[in-house]
């Protein structure tokens, strides 16, 4: 009788210790995230930032999709725990961005807040529910908004025009010679009929064999006579839209950096283009969803270069491509060292994963 008498008061201490932490963990103040001199972010914006990290650790190199990422390593560390160390850098990032600004006597303007504003609520739409359940507009403003329009600023100021590390345009000129492509193409499946090419209605659009070998050969007979001064890529682009009976122009032009055809074409094109000459016209089959053939004209980079850096969107692209990853990792060796700030751990220790992300296994796994 004792024993058991012993063993149901252990039970019941037991219950309200756990009853007892478990309302110490409510009570925690879960108002704010972070203070810097007394100035405290709301506790939505270390939110929205876990749920920004639980992002990018999926795009971590090592990761494997086809595993829970809960279950992975990132950098050494328990996944979870590695988001837990971002979410709270981009959460000090803010005051930290802030700091920077004020001290090159920049700070955001009332105009670029309102701005801020607006490219927030532009993107509040594509915010999941399980995130904003934790995370208003406002907060949504802070971490999103205005953290973005300082990043950028910040970076413009120090590279643009008269910044300490001002880029002139002869260096941006030589890293887009260097990484962008001017190219000109026309494309043929070789699987496949378009509509201009069927006559009937219940005509099969699959080419047979006659009509693939066919328009191999065409194609070859372009390539062969361009280069040879006999026509133009203007004249077998034509040619070849009269042939299918097709009202869209058939020559394509593509101005883009490397990464972009790695990440948009079949892997022969850029092949193939780091092989080419200026002016040098080649055909070649292409694989990707289905087969097909092009006629490829690589043009000389060094004559789009000043039409191209004439535009400032461009220059801001040429800038970002060329200077943003010693950027980033300047920004992060400086939140690294920022001091001044201090975290609210027991609210932003409520949050968790498993309350954002959900590991879906890729249907092959499932199957039996």
């Amino acid at each position: 009788m004792k024993m058991k008498m012993k063993k149901k008061l252990a039970a019941l201490l037991l219950a309200v210790l756990t009853a007892f932490g478990a309302a110490s963990c409510s009570t925690a103040d879960q108002s704010w995230s972070i203070d810097k001199d007394g100035e405290r972010l709301p506790v939505g914006v270390y939110v929205y930032n876990f749920y920004s990290a639980i992002a990018a650790a999926q795009q971590e190199e090592g990761v494997d999709s086809s595993v829970s990422l809960l279950d992975q390593q990132i950098d050494g560390q328990p996944a979870e725990e590695w988001i837990r160390d971002e979410a709270m850098r981009y959460t000090k990032e803010y005051f930290y961005l802030r700091d920077q600004l004020d001290s090159l006597g920049v700070p955001l303007t009332d105009e670029e807040k309102s701005q801020a504003k607006s490219n927030a609520a532009a993107a509040w739409g594509y915010v999941p529910e399980s995130v904003k359940k934790y995370v208003s507009q406002e907060s949504f403003e802070i971490a999103y908004g205005e953290t973005n329009m300082m990043y950028t600023k910040l970076f413009n100021t120090i590279y643009g025009e008269g910044g300490e590390k001002a880029v002139s345009d002869e260096e941006l000129t030589a890293y887009f010679e260097e990484t962008f492509y001017d190219f000109d193409y026309i494309f043929s499946s070789l699987a496949y009929k378009t509509d201009g090419e069927l006559t009937d209605a219940a005509e099969d659009t699959a080419m047979t064999e006659e009509e693939t070998a066919a328009r191999r050969e065409l194609f070859e007979g372009y390539a062969e006579k361009i280069n040879a001064g006999e026509m133009t890529m203007e004249d077998a682009a034509k040619d070849f839209q009269t042939l299918i009976a097709s009202a869209d122009e058939q020559l394509s032009n593509q101005l883009v950096d490397g990464e972009y055809i790695n990440s948009s074409f079949p892997t022969e094109i850029k092949t193939n283009l780091d092989e080419m000459q200026n002016g040098e016209v080649r055909c070649f089959e292409v694989t990707g969803l289905s087969k097909g053939i092009v006629v490829v004209r690589k043009n000389n980079i060094a004559d789009s270069a000043a039409e191209y850096m004439e535009q400032e969107g461009n220059r801001q692209t040429l800038l970002a491509g060329m200077k943003s990853e010693e950027y980033l990792d300047m920004i992060k060796a400086g939140i690294e060292s920022y001091e001044g700030v201090t975290f609210n751990d027991e609210a932003i220790a409520t949050y968790h994963a498993s309350e954002f992300y959900t590991f879906t296994p890729p249907a092959s796994s499932t199957a039996e």
